[in-house]
């Protein structure tokens, strides 16, 4: 499966950055709590996603480039593409847990229980997909 390159909530998220709350409803912006962490978890997620996407390109071009590779030591050029690759592999994973974090404090502000066998991360990232009119990326055991 490949990521796409532009975030799928981008519109959401702008709406929400110059603080245009009207169109959602009532019960996700009921309080200040609620808008707050609402806006910190799609912020989180489109840092994953764009953690995502850069470790998805530069995995590509290693690949692409390893394929013609003589024997004996790498050459700089992949030497410098391993480096990007395990950086942006950092850089994913440090997304992946920020984002665990502010959807915890969602889950909590909303009242929300995450189902049994189902990952906090994987639960919030449906939450947004079905909130904001996308396919969840799983599908549900109920």
């Amino acid at each position: 499966m490949t990521t796409p390159v532009i975030f799928p909530h981008a519109d959401v998220l702008a709406r929400l950055d110059v603080g245009d709350f009207e169109w959602l409803p009532v019960e996700y912006v009921d309080k200040p709590a609620k808008r707050e962490a609402l806006h910190a978890l799609l912020k989180a997620s489109e840092a994953v996603h764009r953690a995502a996407v850069s470790t998805t390109q530069v995995a590509d071009a290693l690949r692409r480039d390893q394929k013609f590779v003589r024997p004996g030591p790498p050459s700089p050029h992949l030497v410098r593409l391993r480096q990007q690759q395990a950086l942006a592999r950092q850089a994913t994973n440090q997304a992946r847990q920020a984002f665990i974090v502010v959807a915890d404090g969602w889950v909590r502000v909303f009242g929300l229980t995450v189902p049994a066998r189902k990952s906090l991360e994987v639960f919030a990232q449906d939450w947004l997909n079905l909130a904001f009119g996308r396919k969840p990326l799983h599908k549900s055991p109920l």
